[in-house]
């Protein structure tokens, strides 16, 4: 069986731990055209302080096949150096001025069988919740394995909009069977 991890590291956990208490100045990404999804990258100023998360492709495993997977990743980067992957795009500055009162880290445990037999143990992290004091909240969710989209959404029980696990079982046919279930970490 391959197992497979490709979550936040211990550090960036240490790193999210500490933006609880602090006060989210703004995010900023690339426009929105016909979603809320945009290419790439999205990036938060907390406090003097910004990190930018990534989607993007790198060579690994996927099911049995080198291929371009796209992996969630966050790091601290000046705010001023969080510019668009487009050429000649502009990022959209949104500010949010509010408290940061919990964090939830999402991630997904996926497995797949064929014939019965696990063949892949797979962790990866699926996005990230920001909750803030006011009862707003902030999601910033990688799209399908390929895709180096970031979905971005404001509102409330954001985790209700996360794509469904089901998505993920359901693109697998034949011989071939697959579990896919959701952990959250909460950072308080």
């Amino acid at each position: 069986m391959k197992n497979i991890d490709i979550r936040f590291s211990d550090n960036i956990i240490k790193s999210i731990n500490l933006m609880v208490g602090k006060t989210m100045v703004k995010y900023r990404c690339d426009p929105f055209e016909f979603s809320t999804s945009v290419y790439g990258q999205v990036g938060i100023e907390v406090d003097n302080e910004a990190f930018v998360f990534s989607n993007f492709a790198e060579v690994m495993d996927y099911y049995g096949n080198n291929e371009d997977v796209a992996v969630f990743k966050m790091k601290l980067m000046p705010f001023n150096d969080i510019k668009s992957k487009i050429q000649g795009m502009a990022m959209v500055e949104t500010p949010i001025n509010d408290i940061i009162s919990e964090i939830n880290i999402v991630n997904e445990h996926q497995k797949l069988f064929e014939r019965g037999v696990q063949t892949y143990d797979v962790w990866l992290t699926r996005g990230i919740i920001f909750k803030f004091q006011s009862g707003n909240e902030l999601f910033f969710e990688k799209s399908v394995w390929f895709s180096e989209d970031i979905s971005v959404e404001k509102g409330y029980n954001v985790i209700e909009r996360y794509t469904s696990v089901d998505e993920f079982k359901e693109s697998w046919s034949g011989d071939y069977t697959a579990e896919c279930d959701r952990e959250i970490i909460m950072v308080k």
